[in-house]
């Protein structure tokens, strides 16, 4: 069983001290894909995470302290750098209501995503796109994959409803990313989110820890591969102090995954080389 673990939306303005303790008390030596906003909007995280932001140069290419931070994980073999969109910001589209950033995107903005995807990937080794809110245009997908990028996102309602599932119902989404939870584009991999944890819903209405861990493993057990994503903003409190409940919950629920199965944790690009490893090593179809 190989599971991604995610942290979405780190930027210049993310904490130090937040991704430091998430690396000792929670993380505790597996490896973590950074989803980083190049260059955030102002409060483009929204009204509960905004405020946790501190004092600091808000893009992620500006800001030394982040910068030594991302090297290092890097050169520890501990984390990915994935890109988060461009400025994580939702837009008005064609048809009048705000969508996310990677949505019915202009020529221009899908122009400053490949130009930044590259460039992160000169700077950082980036080779994941992680779409902001977990959605993006098909077309642009297809676009970053056949560029040899991965990207990791929510299933859509017309993949569910192509396996004859509804999209309304949560167990048909589930099933869908049970079935196929992810495909190869060439050496580029498009995979689903299995799940994401909120502290806020946990903290309302669960489920508790032991119990998700064994949904997560559920839907990834047909194919060994889950995605798990977090936000760095839920382990801190609103006085910006750390906030131990949530920690202590996604420590019990990544040791009951690994009580459940066997599992290895991996970052979406390894995940990646893995199953292109095993595609070319499996018998070609000699049947007429």
């Amino acid at each position: 069983m190989t599971l991604c673990l995610r942290l979405d939306d780190v930027h210049g303005r993310t904490p130090l001290t937040a991704l430091r303790a998430l690396d000792d008390r929670v993380w505790a030596g597996r490896p973590v894909v950074l989803g980083t906003i190049p260059f955030p909007a102002l409060g483009c995280l929204g009204p509960v995470a905004s405020p946790r932001e501190v004092a600091a140069a808000r893009s992620t290419a500006t800001h030394p302290g982040l910068l030594d931070y991302l090297d290092g994980r890097r050169a520890e073999g501990l984390a990915e750098v994935a890109l988060h969109g461009l400025t994580h910001a939702d837009h008005r589209s064609p048809a009048g209501p705000a969508v996310a950033e990677l949505v019915a995107p202009s020529a221009g903005r899908v122009t400053r995503l490949t130009d930044c995807l590259h460039g992160w990937r000169s700077r950082f080794g980036t080779r994941t796109l992680i779409p902001p809110h977990n959605y993006i245009d098909p077309g642009l997908r297809e676009q970053c994959l056949a560029e040899g990028f991965h990207v990791s996102r929510a299933v859509t309602d017309a993949e569910v409803s192509a396996l004859g599932l509804d999209p309304d119902r949560p167990d048909h989404r589930a099933e869908a990313k049970r079935r196929r939870p992810y495909r190869l584009v060439g050496t580029a991999l498009d995979v689903y989110q299995t799940t994401g944890v909120s502290y806020e819903r946990v903290r309302r209405a669960g489920p508790p820890a032991e119990e998700l861990a064994e949904s997560v493993m559920a839907i990834a057990a047909p194919t060994g591969i889950g995605v798990i994503t977090f936000h760095w903003w839920d382990f801190v409190r609103a006085d910006a102090s750390w906030c131990e409940e949530f920690a202590q919950y996604t420590t019990r629920l990544l040791r009951r995954c690994e009580a459940l199965a066997p599992v290895e944790f991996s970052t979406v690009a390894d995940l990646a080389d893995d199953l292109v490893a095993a595609a070319q090593r499996r018998p070609k179809d000699r049947t007429a």
